[in-house]
């Protein structure tokens, strides 16, 4: 049998060809599969990396990101009191700074910074050798650029994603600022310890003194932290941040930024940490005015702002002083009297400026300010508040009126010694703080325009015109209270108390000044120098005499409400006034605590304390000058005559003078 070797060929062609075809397709096939693989790979990878990454803020964001609100309190003498948030310091210029602390912080964290683009490609691979042949992380290839981008606007986390974003946003951080702009952000935002951020910062915490100022050894010092701030803290840990800032000032000599005796001057003369002086105020006595400061200075400029500066009205003598007396007669009195609690408001009577805010026995137990959130009832206190509206109405300071039992509707008001004393001149009747005549008095006048003048005085919370109000049965604040008592002290005039001065952010910009605001006229002089006069009996031979502050005059006015739940003293001297509040969170009773007592004693501490040194100046009612000695002997001569209608009245009546302070409550 014979082949056809032509077509036997052909048919071998046609066989490489189809293999050849098939390989090719395979190839084909694999190649897609390969690119598909890779092409998902990369978008996979991508979105990996890519995801979550924010975006690069404005250069003006930049200096606020990644940091949480703090403020600075000052008093009002511009000393710093107070600090809530992390501290960050005056934002200074490189031109600022000495050239020494920049230089510190590049030898030491970024050598090459002004040669590399944000990423240091030389210093990644000398870290990953020195890490390879050490077997463990002990150099980092992170430039200056990348920390930034990591402590502003990355999370902490330590995974390849974060790493790339954080080369990715340098990169990008450099073309967007100058190499100087970056430096000077840096410095200023770099974390350098426990809620400490930048130089200036870190430099006051530190050294007690202005970056501006450090010394080459300080500076090393301070650069010697971003590596590990806690482990590095000179406070906690002086050897250790020594001997790293000893490792600063040689990469320094080795960068030729520093000649090698510069560096021996240096090393000799190590810094000097700042004693931790002891605050002006601890935070604890000064944390119930710290919170409303902060409220009211936020209602003045708006949220939006991160770093603020406050000045305020607080007098630190005044503040501590306070503060130790409620803490002390509390403690003192907790189980024998029942008492938990007490506040204390004080107020410069010129001005209205606060002086002093307690707001409890103890900021740290509990933050409720019950000088300023807690609204309780007044009791007597209240009653300055009925005549002052009677004495606009047509009555007089002589005006009698009879106590005896009293039935106004419904409502049958007592006296706190349950006992009745006939007929009797409102100026007494105050004094003695007696019941049914300031309900007698409110119920001629009617308790709406006692409301109205409560209002007017400067008492912001509901008054309810009922007559018990005359009794103090409406509630409200402490720091309501001595605001509207401020008006008899002032002739009349309504000033709006207030804590906050000035604001500024941490650039000196000025971002809130308080206007000089003039007083209101609340209440006609003649009336209101009639009532300081009255409160001044209160205080010399009423309710209140326990709070005599010897030959200083001071006027004021005991309260105390039902089953001794409340008891206040509200009292003025030329200088000040003067609120305080006792009593229990639960409302529960006092054991037969009075405004006469405990809180007298409280106001007469603080306010002897609050007076030293002042001179002695008189209340707004004087007594009348009368040269005539004729008219002098008809003054006393009444004046006896009616000491004995009095006694001769009480006699009668089988009362018996009050010999001490109780106030009432219902009655004093």
């Amino acid at each position: 049998m014979s082949l056809d070797m032509p077509t036997y060929r052909a048919d071998i062609d046609v066989a490489n060809d189809n293999t050849t075809r098939k390989k090719r397709n395979i190839f084909l096939v694999v190649l897609a599969v390969l690119c598909v693989l890779l092409a998902m790979g990369y978008f996979l990878t991508r979105n990996y990396l890519m995801d979550g990454m924010p975006n690069l803020p404005d250069k003006t964001t930049m200096w606020e990101m990644n940091l949480k609100p703090n403020m600075t309190l000052l008093d009002k003498d511009g000393r710093v009191i107070g600090h809530r948030g992390p501290m960050v310091g005056e934002p200074l210029k490189l031109a600022d700074m000495p050239d020494h602390l920049s230089r510190a912080f590049l030898a030491i964290e970024d050598e090459r910074f002004y040669e590399h683009a944000g990423i240091d490609q030389k210093a990644i691979l000398r870290a990953v050798f020195a890490n390879t042949k050490a077997g463990s992380k002990t150099q980092g290839g992170s430039t200056l650029t990348q920390q930034l981008v990591k402590t502003m606007i990355l999370t902490p986390e330590k995974t390849y994603r974060r790493k790339f974003q954080e080369a990715l946003l340098a990169h990008d951080m450099e073309s967007i600022l100058s190499k100087p702009e970056i430096l000077e952000l840096y410095l200023n935002r770099i974390s350098l310890g426990p809620q400490i951020f930048g130089v200036e910062a870190a430099a006051q915490r530190y050294f007690g003194k202005s970056a501006r100022d450090v010394t080459l050894s300080e500076a090393a010092m301070l650069a010697s932290l971003p590596k590990a701030p806690s482990r590095y803290n000179p406070v906690s840990n002086y050897e250790g941040a020594w001997n790293r800032a000893e490792l600063v000032l040689q990469r320094m000599v080795v960068n030729e930024m520093i000649t090698y005796d510069e560096m021996q001057a240096a090393l000799a003369a190590k810094p000097v940490i700042a004693e931790d002086a002891a605050p002006l105020i601890d935070a604890d006595v000064l944390g119930y005015a710290f919170d409303l400061i902060s409220e009211q200075a936020h209602g003045l400029i708006g949220s939006n702002h991160q770093d603020l500066i406050v000045t305020t009205t607080i007098d630190v003598d005044l503040q501590n002083k306070a503060a130790e007396t409620i803490s002390t007669i509390v403690d003192k009195n907790k189980k024998s009297k029942k008492v938990s609690e007490g506040a204390l408001v004080s107020i410069d009577n010129q001005t209205g400026a606060i002086r002093a805010m307690v707001g409890g026995r103890d900021y740290a137990t509990s933050k409720f300010n019950r000088a300023y959130q807690a609204k309780r009832q007044p009791g007597s206190a209240f009653k300055a508040f009925v005549y002052a509206a009677a004495l606009e109405d047509g009555f007089t300071p002589g005006t009698i009126r009879i106590d005896q039992p009293t039935e106004i509707g419904d409502w049958a008001p007592e006296n706190y010694t349950k006992r009745y004393r006939g007929p009797m001149s409102l100026r007494e009747a105050l004094k003695l703080s007696i019941n049914t005549i300031a309900a007698q008095v409110t119920a001629e006048i009617g308790p709406t325009r006692v409301a109205n003048l409560a209002t007017r005085f400067g008492i912001t919370t509901e008054m309810r015109p009922e007559y018990s109000i005359s009794l103090g049965s409406s509630e409200t604040t402490l720091l309501d209270m001595t605001s509207a008592y401020m008006v008899f002290a002032n002739e009349g005039l309504s000033i709006q108390p207030y804590f906050v001065t000035s604001i500024t952010d941490t650039t000196k910009k000025t971002l809130y000044t308080r206007r000089n605001v003039s007083p209101v006229r609340a209440y006609p002089v003649p009336y209101a120098r009639q009532m300081t006069s009255i409160l001044r009996d209160v205080i010399d031979s009423g309710t209140g005499h326990g709070a005599q502050l010897g030959s200083r005059q001071a006027a004021g006015k005991t309260g105390t409400t039902q089953d001794y739940r409340d008891a206040w003293f509200l009292g003025f001297t030329a200088d000040y006034t003067t609120g305080v509040w006792m009593g229990n969170d639960d409302n529960s009773p006092m054991r037969k605590i009075t405004g006469g007592l405990l809180p007298v004693d409280a106001w007469k501490t603080y306010m002897l304390a609050a007076h030293k040194g002042l001179k002695r100046k008189p209340i707004n009612a004087p007594d009348p000058l009368i040269d005539d000695p004729e008219i002098k002997a008809q003054i006393a001569f009444y004046g006896e005559l009616e000491t004995a209608l009095v006694a001769e009245r009480d006699i009668a009546s089988g009362a018996q003078r009050p010999s001490g302070g109780a106030g009432g409550t219902a009655g004093r």
